[in-house]
């Protein structure tokens, strides 16, 4: 038998009564006991190994000089409690499908519970202090509660710094993310990014600015060549969780199963809109006003997991790729932290994406950066913000490259405003004017712009 882990949708149902009472019964009770000691608890519901019936199961015995009072090997179908004392006492429970996890839960100090045994026979059980506790507990479960919804102190940090967090990505949408989860205090243990890179003029080595801030933080970094090399190095660390922002390989099935508290993905979409590699410049290029960031679990289908929060942001009338990347970033980041205690906590929702109305992006290559003036004026300068830096927009002037930088329109044409020759700086469009005006009399395009 498996524990089942949270967002297990049986840890959140309630559970079938038990009507046959036969040596199968009695096998799986037993198992689960042997499952519960494995694990080192007390306490055992059967939905937390994927039995849906109405079945716990309790036993503690106190090592030498613990003076914790014992637990009898406890076995009930269809427990109730029946009467609950009304003083009541606040300790630190933990559970074995939200593992590493503990909080401070208010409960009665005594219950009084009726059953029936694994025979059938109706019992009734008294129970005070932990015994008592860990009954509340196991039948809150059959009930597909969890102790995070009594538990106190939920939203705050502190108990959630047990969790080992991985995090993938590589470029500037990744390293606010990054910056955020570690600042705010949660234990990132290693760093998954891609691997350096050689560009520019000098074919220099490109750092990811993520690898360069995990190193400045004493962070492990790996920088696996395929993907195929993920699940092992993650089963070797262990992780509870799993962070990723632009990383930009497709995760494995494999790797995704690896952390106990799953995989989380921060998109800068409002998904199911926009999934795959370009949505920010998706939606600039397609005259969206708003867009946002979506938190969502991980499945095998790209972008295609349940979301679990959604948070929007305006698209501005001026708003570049990067411009935007920036403000989504920050949103993302700040969006994860405010999430994660809830979701380690088991109280986060995470509602399935309606397939029907996704959308695709597609990845960008140069060609596409080439004006065709033939394009509304609208449509042209909306390019020139969505494929800032790259692959740029570009017209030709003697054979050779003419960036637009940036543009506006005016009565329905093109106007530059920013631009930069091949090989040359970048300059305003006035100053170009002033050195290039004769050459750009002869160019057909220069016809179809503002002037």
């Amino acid at each position: 038998m498996d524990v089942r882990i949270i967002y297990e949708p049986i840890l959140r149902q309630v559970m079938k009564q038990v009507t046959v009472f036969d040596e199968r019964l009695k096998k799986e009770a037993d198992e689960m006991v042997a499952t519960m000691h494995r694990q080192n608890g007390i306490g055992l519901a059967a939905n937390q190994v994927g039995l849906d019936k109405q079945l716990i199961v309790l036993e503690f015995t106190p090592q030498k000089d613990d003076e914790t009072p014992a637990i009898p090997r406890t076995q009930l179908c269809n427990p109730k409690i029946i009467k609950s004392s009304s003083e009541t006492e606040v300790m630190t429970e933990g559970c074995l499908s939200l593992p590493g996890l503990e909080l401070p839960v208010r409960r009665s100090l005594a219950v009084v519970v009726e059953a029936q045994n694994l025979r059938g026979e109706k019992v009734t059980v008294k129970a005070k202090g932990l015994f008592a506790r860990v009954l509340q507990h196991e039948i809150d479960h059959l009930n597909g509660v969890l102790f995070t919804d009594r538990a106190e102190k939920t939203n705050t940090i502190k108990p959630y710094t047990f969790a080992k967090v991985v995090f993938f990505g590589s470029d500037d949408f990744s390293l606010p993310v990054l910056k955020r989860v570690v600042e705010t205090g949660y234990q990132v243990v290693a760093v998954f990014c891609e691997s350096d890179k050689r560009g520019g003029r000098g074919d220099n080595r490109i750092v990811s600015p993520v690898k360069t801030f995990a190193e400045q933080h004493s962070i492990a970094v790996f920088n696996p060549e395929t993907k195929e090399e993920i699940a092992p190095l993650l089963a070797q660390i262990k992780p509870d969780l799993l962070v990723l922002a632009s990383y930009g390989k497709i995760l494995p099935e494999e790797a995704l199963r690896q952390p106990v508290f799953g995989c989380l993905n921060v998109h800068p979409s409002l998904l199911p809109r926009y999934r795959g590699a370009t949505p920010i410049q998706s939606a600039i290029l397609n005259g969206e006003t708003e867009t946002g960031v979506t938190i969502m679990s991980m499945a095998k289908s790209v972008d295609a997991g349940g979301v679990i929060a959604q948070r929007t942001a305006p698209i501005l009338p001026n708003d570049t790729t990067p411009v935007l990347r920036e403000k989504l970033a920050e949103l993302g980041s700040q969006l994860l932290v405010e999430l994660l205690p809830k979701y380690l906590s088991g109280q986060a929702k995470i509602t399935a994406q309606d397939d029907a109305l996704a959308t695709r992006t597609t990845k960008l290559f140069k060609e596409l950066g080439r004006i065709n003036w033939e394009e509304p004026a609208e449509l042209i300068v909306r390019k020139i913000r969505a494929f800032l830096p790259w692959p740029g927009t570009y017209t030709t002037l003697n054979g050779k490259r003419l960036i637009i930088l940036e543009a506006t329109v005016k009565d329905s044409t093109v106007l530059p405003i920013r631009v930069q020759l091949e090989g040359k700086t970048a300059v305003s469009w006035e100053d170009f004017l002033r050195g290039y005006q004769s050459q750009l009399t002869r160019e057909p395009w220069y016809g179809k712009i503002y002037r």
